[in-house]
């Protein structure tokens, strides 16, 4: 008999621009395109081409340029709140074992006796826009749009109204539907896909241990416990050396930052996977994609990618065993974007790297999925 299970309300908390302080409106656009706004009316439109220039900027090679850093303290990796429900007996001579992962178990008393019932943790929810078919994408201008890697095309979800100058610089999308938005200013604000028009400040206060503007996302504690939690890189600057900038993640009940330990890379940002893992895009030219041990920051495994270069904004995402790079290249406004095959689902034995859009509408300077995204080729 298959257990029963009831949601319970997820406990959530977590991608990096090209230059803050760009306030322009994007009016780019391209062709499958779809606008949606705040009510669900859709609506398409179709032009040839892109309409907004943005020249380089001066602040660092593709962000923010930050020299301040500290290093923290090691702090130990975020404990699991999986628990397994004991064996229980219905009736004498029958005994039923139910072992759960990521679940709680509460006591349900009928006429008939007394019934486990299995509650899972962090569920993912249904909800009209869904998080588990497309990447959320932010425009340096605070649009919310959604790129779909099996069509390679963008959805328009609408312009954040957050009551800040409209620049941003990274983005985390929870398990719950609420985009995590990190604007040039170092203010942190909570953004619902489904309805961007909502906003709300979910109370980070900045500079903490001296950490100013971070590239981040949301990564689950384990392959088993899929509870998430924001993790962030200090975008200090610094391009690369012997830990050189502070990794970290953020209490998802306090908002506090807890320090991890240092990585190699300070021009950086950051991608979770729903089995645990966390990924750094490094920067500038040549850039790299670094899987990091997301308990100290140290760098487990490095990936060269050729050609991708940051230019005035990038980010990037993991979904279907996949990663996809956002890369404003050419400063011109409008986004590149780089498929890797990094699971080599064709079994070519070639982990193969290819443009698949040349033109986004829209420069792109945070990407996120929330860990509910397939891990596997759908």
């Amino acid at each position: 008999m298959k257990p029963t299970y009831s949601l319970l309300v997820a406990a959530l908390l977590p991608a990096c621009n090209g230059g803050a302080g760009d306030t322009r409106a994007d009016s780019s656009t391209a062709t499958n395109i779809t606008g949606v706004t705040a009510s669900g009316v859709t609506t398409s439109t179709e032009a040839t081409g892109a309409g907004e220039t943005v020249g380089p900027t001066t602040e660092g090679s593709g962000g923010v340029s930050e020299s301040d850093s500290e290093t923290p303290t090691t702090a130990a990796p975020p404990t699991s709140t999986s628990t397994t429900a004991e064996p229980t007996t219905d009736e004498p001579g029958t005994s039923t074992t139910t072992a759960a992962t990521n679940t709680s178990t509460t006591d349900t008393t009928g006429e008939s006796g007394t019934t486990d019932v299995l509650e899972e943790l962090c569920p993912c929810p249904d909800l009209e826009v869904p998080l588990d078919d497309g990447i959320f994408v932010l425009s340096k201008t605070a649009q919310l749009w959604k790129y779909f890697p099996q069509g390679n095309n963008f959805e328009l979800l609408g312009p954040a109204d957050c009551g800040l100058a409209p620049s941003t610089f990274s983005m985390g999308v929870d398990r719950e539907g609420f985009a995590w938005v990190q604007y040039s200013d170092k203010q942190l604000r909570k953004i619902d896909v489904t309805d961007t028009s909502n906003c709300s400040d979910p109370g980070f206060v900045p500079l903490q241990n001296g950490i100013k503007n971070f590239g981040m996302a949301f990564v689950s504690n384990s392959a088993i416990d899929k509870c998430d939690r924001i993790y962030g890189n200090h975008y200090n600057g610094v391009a690369n050396g012997d830990m050189v900038s502070e990794f970290f993640s953020v209490d998802p009940d306090t908002l506090a930052v807890v320090p991890h330990g240092l990585s190699d890379y300070g021009l950086a940002e950051v991608t979770g996977t729903g089995d645990g893992r966390a990924f750094l895009f490094a920067g500038p030219d040549p850039s790299q994609l670094v899987e990091v041990d997301k308990a100290t920051g140290a760098t487990l495994e490095v990936i060269p990618l050729p050609g991708v270069k940051t230019g005035g904004g990038f980010a990037f995402a993991f979904f279907g065993g996949d990663f996809y790079f956002f890369t404003d290249k050419e400063s011109d406004g409008t986004s590149e974007v780089t498929h890797l095959d990094y699971d080599d689902s064709d079994g070519n034995g070639v982990q193969d790297l290819e443009v698949v859009v040349e033109d986004a509408p829209l420069r792109i300077v945070g990407a996120g999925v929330s860990t509910c995204a397939p891990l596997i080729p759908q």
